[in-house]
């Protein structure tokens, strides 16, 4: 570094030099560094053992001033020098150049510049078209037999022909035949697998194989329309397009079938367990990501911002230590990161995060289309302590009291309405009355108690007039959250 004139110092001056450390990794910062100060403008600092060198008492060995590649240059013959020693010579020029340091300095600018602006656009890999191998039919599966006819891409015969205008067919042939309407299967199996995130079970069982092996569409009829419209609107179209997603999903969720209520009547339990015939709408616990979602959401606590990068929620001291090359170093997020979509949280290989591994989210280790729903008692432990959960439940609590004033009745309806959209019955009223009570007196005689439960968590605590029957409300709100039936699609 140059700087842009001279600076005069004495005795008593004092050079103060700030390191900023902007790694986008956390806590990474330059670990050994070196400051060097020459009176030369032009003087280059020692690396490496020329550091000793400059510090020797025999001035024989001194640091040159020069750099080390212009050295190695100036100790050989002009006409023994290599390209790299003499472009080195011819950069130093340059930049020891009082005539040329105003140019200089506008040329390492605009390279500095040019740097950023590359730097920020985004790069993607691109594969390079080389001739295909030959693959040929493999008699008795003897690869070395090349005596077998030589086989050419295409797609299954009873499925169709790809029109490739009699050239080979490419990776570009197969996408358009994905997306034709002449394929039965691309908008099926999207239109089946949607209608098992409204309805907990697709039209047929079967996500990931249509096949033989599948099970047969229980509403035939059904997923051919959903299909054709999918792939062109016709009904209500009016703003639509082809592969609509959008258009479907409104199709769905505007129909009767949708709108129905999960509650079943004892005829169609016995006669249709697993609602086949769609008698009735479906209960099934949401997913893993929209666990956290819904009780961010009913705290208020929940961030909508869209997009941006990975964040980290709080999970176990050590919970990454079995990974290695290399050794994982674990920072949860701060401020409004903390409190943002499932769907952000980051993923460490097969590491997922514990809360999410509970309720049953895939480790990723193979390609997973169908969820399985598991109910455990590990799921009820981790609503009730995960740090995040815990803090919800405080805020839950302050908004509660903010809004309801400090009428337990009140605060109890307000808490039901928000979180589960009905109010307490008489059984619940009174088993949650008999907790808010014993923890009123448990925190009123453990004050310090009272204070670090209150405290978790990063979201402000606004300033409680009793901060016992905070915590006690809060510990309500623990229970209420706890229920299956806030995290359950009814």
């Amino acid at each position: 570094m140059r700087f842009s004139e001279p600076v005069k110092t004495s005795a008593r001056s004092l050079i103060v030099i700030t390191l900023r450390h902007e790694s986008e990794l956390r806590k990474a910062v330059i670990g050994r560094f070196r400051i060097a100060l020459a009176a030369d403008a032009y003087a280059w600092p020692p690396i490496a053992d020329a550091g000793k060198r400059a510090r020797s008492s025999d001035p024989s060995v001194w640091a040159s001033g020069l750099p080390e590649q212009v050295m190695k240059a100036l100790r050989r013959p002009v006409e023994d020098r290599d390209e790299d020693e003499r472009n080195a010579l011819h950069d130093y020029r340059l930049w020891s150049s009082p005539e040329l340091a105003s140019e200089y300095v506008a040329v390492q600018r605009l390279e500095t510049q040019f740097g950023l602006l590359e730097a920020s656009i985004p790069k993607v890999l691109a594969t390079v078209s080389t001739d295909p191998a030959v693959t040929r039919i493999l008699p008795r599966g003897n690869w070395m037999d090349d005596s077998a006819p030589i086989v050419e891409p295409a797609i299954p015969r009873f499925l169709g022909t790809l029109d490739t205008k009699g050239e080979r067919a490419t990776r570009l042939d197969l996408a358009n035949w994905l997306v034709s309407r002449d394929n039965p299967l691309t908008a099926r199996a999207f239109v089946n697998r949607t209608w098992r995130e409204f309805f907990g079970i697709g039209i047929s069982k079967t996500l990931d194989d249509l096949g033989s092996q599948g099970e047969w569409p229980m509403h035939p009829e059904l997923i051919d329309w959903l299909a054709s419209e999918f792939m062109h609107p016709e009904f209500e179209a009016a703003g639509a397009h082809d592969w609509d997603v959008r258009h479907i999903i409104r199709l769905i969720v505007t129909s009767h079938t949708y709108r129905q209520s999960s509650l079943p009547d004892a005829p169609s339990q016995d006669k249709d367990p697993e609602n086949r015939l769609l008698a009735r709408q479906n209960r099934f616990r949401v997913d893993a990501e929209n666990v956290r979602d819904t009780l961010l959401a009913v705290s208020g606590l929940l961030q909508e911002k869209f997009g941006g990068p990975s964040i980290n929620p709080i999970e176990p001291s050590g919970y990454l230590g079995a990974l290695n090359f290399p050794k994982r170093e674990y920072t949860a997020s701060h401020g409004a990161d903390l409190y943002r979509r499932g769907l952000y949280t980051s993923w460490q290989r097969t590491y997922l995060h514990p809360s999410l591994l509970n309720f049953d989210a895939p480790t990723r280790e193979e390609c997973t289309v169908n969820r399985v729903i598991s109910n455990t008692p590990l799921q009820a432990l981790d609503l009730l302590n995960d740090p995040i959960y815990v803090e919800a439940a405080r805020v839950f609590a302050q908004n509660a009291e903010g809004v309801a004033g400090n009428k337990f009745d009140s605060e109890l309806d307000w808490i039901f309405d928000r979180a589960l959209n009905r109010l307490p019955n008489a059984q619940e009223r009174s088993i949650l009355h008999g907790l808010y009570d014993r923890n009123l007196k448990r925190f009123g005689a453990q004050p310090d108690s009272a204070r670090e439960f209150l405290t978790t968590g990063e979201a402000p605590l606004e300033h409680a007039q009793n901060p016992g029957q905070l915590a006690a409300l809060a510990t309500v709100i623990r229970a209420v959250l706890n229920l299956h039936e806030i995290i359950t699609r009814n």
